[in-house]
């Protein structure tokens, strides 16, 4: 495989919603699927099983028994963060999300979450970033502007140059929204806009002192993600090309 362009196994991400999510959620219960539930911005991780889906005027509730510890972790929170891991019949793994939620005699009930995703893995071509490819995101209304190190349709591995060096500005499992990926050009603006990404992984450099962070692209409209595989394809042609003049 040429220099600067590496295969990269990223995630399929597709969304089980409606009716679908409603019969998924009762297959959990029947089977009694164990589900990882994550305390999101805490030290908390557990092992759960959904006991009840519950239907009302004001919305859909599902109930997991109580997690070990529970209440002491989320002492002094508001607005708990949950996330759900399971594997599911087909062997590939699933994860939801919910915000909030309450304490009961029967275990933690939170409301039903719009969508569950389910990932497969699939091969893409990650490319090594051209100098200058910026990646642009807000954490409590603070703008951060990173460079790419490279890229694929399903992420980016950046670095911030300017943030606190003895502590990432992001954490691990958090979202971000309205993210903005600038790759350089000088005839025209080339913007891609993710409306959100994970945080995959933090990794401090040893001989920089600077952090790292791995993105997962989790949502981005279909015109914006075929921009960026046009981009890709693009940079990648530019990058064979000089390339091969370097070589006669």
């Amino acid at each position: 495989m040429p220099p600067g362009i590496e295969s990269d196994q990223i995630d399929n991400i597709e969304r089980v919603y409606g009716k679908g999510l409603i019969n998924l959620f009762r297959e959990l219960i029947d089977n009694k699927t164990v589900l990882r539930v994550f305390l999101l911005g805490k030290d908390y991780e557990r092992l759960t099983i959904v006991t009840d889906l519950e239907e009302t005027d004001s919305g859909t509730y599902i109930t997991v028994d109580y997690p070990g510890g529970f209440r002491r972790a989320v002492e002094g929170t508001t607005g708990w963060r949950l996330r759900f891991e399971f594997t599911g019949k087909d062997r590939l793994p699933y994860v939801f999300r919910t915000e909030g939620g309450e304490i009961t005699k029967d275990g933690i009930r939170v409301r039903l979450p719009d969508f569950i995703e389910r990932r497969q893995r699939r091969r893409s071509f990650r490319l090594e970033a051209p100098l200058g490819t910026k990646l642009v995101f807000t954490k409590d209304f603070k703008k951060y502007d990173t460079n790419v190190i490279n890229i694929s349709l399903g992420g980016a591995l950046v670095c911030l140059e300017k943030g606190d060096r003895k502590k990432p500005v992001v954490e691990v499992d958090e979202y971000l929204k309205g993210i903005k990926v600038l790759f350089p050009s000088r005839d025209e603006e080339l913007v891609v806009y993710i409306k959100e990404a994970m945080v995959k992984r933090v990794q401090k450099d040893i001989y920089q002192s600077l952090f790292n962070y791995a993105f997962q692209f989790t949502d981005v409209e279909k015109k914006e993600s075929d921009l960026l595989q046009k981009l890709i394809y693009r940079f990648q042609r530019e990058y064979l090309r000089k390339r091969q003049l370097l070589d006669t």
